[in-house]
């Protein structure tokens, strides 16, 4: 097992290296008022997860961009969705207009909570793709709206910018080596608890149950829904699961849900409370159950 744990500490090790001076540092955790404060600096690209109706006529962050979640993924021959290979993440980075000095904000509208799940999603490709100067705007649209931030409705041509990847491969997990070194380390499925427990599924899940020996925390711990109806997240100082078991910030985890996105919500999330030694199953309960993999179950559906 001394080759998987080294594995864990060269992820570390990594994600400590600034491999460009950058003239503003981003927190994983950014703050509505700390964004309205940093919002000129013009090594400062912000994005958000929604889609072009709303971008346009909803109005937006002054300066950003917009991505889909769709976008950053697509379905493998086996059904599974996963993310697209690097250079093509690297290109569809900087046909955002980021560069390789830039700070990077994420943040989502809330209309549905597949745009939050796509902003988490995407803030973790950056953590893949060697950028980790990135955070996650606190509460999205709904927290900016909360301090009255400013809103432009223009839309801005975008230059390309002249984003690098450097992938820190170490981030992610593949099905194959899950399924051999899950029992030595802590394995969290992000799914909703009782598709976790067996009683209910994901029309798109196979099988019903649970990877043997994985524990919950489901990415809908997080959400809130506003007034008018929008969903955003509230990041907690200690995820409830972390708090629960007392874990300690430089224990190896494992995370997985069915398809990813789930997942990687609660890799940002882990990651903003000081638990960077983490991996991210991004093909997820999709492919484990078309491969067939051992489940457990706590229902009737029976063992599978």
């Amino acid at each position: 097992m001394q080759k998987i744990k080294y594995l864990f500490v060269i992820s570390i090790a990594l994600l400590l290296v600034s491999f460009d001076a950058v003239a503003v540092t981003v927190p994983p955790n950014v703050s509505p008022r700390w964004l309205l404060e940093n919002i000129h600096k013009p090594d400062l690209a912000i994005i958000e997860v929604s889609d072009e109706g709303s971008f346009t006529f909803d109005g937006h962050i002054p300066g950003s961009t917009f991505t889909r979640k769709g976008d950053w993924r697509y379905m493998a021959a086996d059904e599974a969705l996963v993310h697209y290979p690097v250079h093509q993440l690297e290109a569809k980075i900087r046909r955002l207009g980021v560069n390789d000095s830039d700070g990077v904000v994420i943040y989502y509208k809330g209309n549905n909570t597949d745009e939050i799940l796509g902003a988490f999603y995407l803030f973790w490709l950056f953590h893949l793709m060697g950028h980790t100067n990135v955070g996650m705007l606190n509460e999205g649209w709904h927290g900016w709206l909360g301090i009255k931030g400013p809103i432009e409705e223009k839309n801005e041509k975008i230059k390309i910018g002249h984003f690098s990847a450097r992938p820190l491969l170490a981030l992610e997990i593949s099905t194959d080596e899950l399924s051999k070194i899950h029992e030595y380390y802590l394995l969290v499925d992000g799914r909703p608890e009782s598709h976790f427990k067996g009683l209910t599924k994901f029309q798109a899940n196979s099988r019903y149950g649970r990877i043997p020996g994985s524990v919950n925390q489901p990415w809908q711990d997080y959400m809130r829904k506003d007034a008018a109806g929008r969903w955003y997240a509230k990041a907690p100082e200690l995820p409830r699961l972390l708090k629960r078991m007392k874990i300690v910030p430089l224990r190896p985890i494992l995370l997985t849900c069915l398809g990813g996105t789930g997942a990687a919500f609660n890799y940002a999330m882990f990651y903003m409370a000081g638990f960077h030694n983490l991996r991210v199953h991004d093909a997820g309960l999709r492919r484990w159950n078309l491969r067939h993999l051992p489940l457990e179950n706590t229902n009737l559906h029976g063992l599978q």
